[in-house]
């Protein structure tokens, strides 16, 4: 991987694109999280009061403070300084959120064994030391302590990936390519950006070996869809039934 390629440059372009990315979220998050990724997220990390929890790269805040409302003690960390600004600004006082600026591929500072859940809401694949990360997740929790995290599907978010259409500009399909190419890609997010936001891809054999060498054991894994509530308030994302954009998983870290 050359050097522009590196987790110092992914950063890079999530402080160029803070402002922007992140000014039409809610409290839920942008329209993706609201749909697609926060049901199963919350459904994953289940019942969150009197839970330590880490939200390790916690992005603008949103997910720290809806599990602080619910509950949970909340230490949330990002490699954005930009980022990490607009969440303090966003938070109200009544939430006591420790905001850290951290990579989650070191975690130093934090004690092994000191949380009860870590969260990694479509982070992974923003870092170029996912299998750093994935171990300092594992390093943190204490038995049974669950890893939840969301990432880009790697099965249908290739390097060669994207709807197909016709003529008239009708989707036809979602083609898939390069498949095994575990590369660094732009994603050309924010459109018309020079420099947009960088995806590490891998296969999911990857990420699933990763994830089983440090000692998680794969408890849940699900492949978010719209719901026909969801549908009914986003008609436009019916499309999102025809293929899928993320993939969610719970890990635990056993005793022993």
């Amino acid at each position: 991987m050359t050097e522009e390629w590196s987790t110092a440059e992914a950063r890079r372009r999530w402080d160029l694109h803070a402002s922007e990315l992140t000014a039409g979220y809610t409290s839920e998050g942008d329209i993706h999280r609201e749909v697609l990724l926060n049901p199963p997220l919350l459904s994953l990390l289940g019942a969150v009061d009197g839970k330590r929890v880490l939200d390790a790269g916690c992005g603008e805040g949103y997910l720290s403070r809806m599990l602080a409302e619910r509950g949970a003690s909340v230490v949330a960390a990002d490699y954005s300084e930009k980022m990490l600004e607009i969440a303090r600004r966003r938070t109200p006082p009544r939430l006591a959120i420790e905001y850290v600026h951290a990579n989650f591929e070191r975690l130093e500072f934090l004690q092994a064994g000191t949380f009860d859940i870590v969260i990694a809401n479509m982070v992974l694949q923003d870092l170029a030391g996912y299998e750093a990360a994935i171990r300092e997740a594992h390093r943190v929790l204490t038995p049974p302590g669950a890893f939840v995290f969301s990432i880009l599907h790697p099965c249908f978010s290739t390097p060669g990936s994207g709807w197909v259409t016709n003529e008239t500009g009708d989707r036809l399909h979602w083609k898939v390519d390069a498949y095994f190419d575990e590369i660094a890609v732009d994603l050309g997010w924010p459109r018309g950006a020079g420099e947009g936001i960088l995806h590490f891809h891998r296969t999911l054999t990857s990420y699933h070996r990763a994830i089983r060498e440090v000692g998680f054991v794969v408890e849940a894994l699900l492949e978010p869809k719209p719901s026909d509530a969801m549908l009914a308030k986003h008609p436009e994302f019916r499309e999102d039934l025809r293929m899928c954009h993320f993939l969610v998983l719970r890990a635990i870290k056993e005793s022993g």
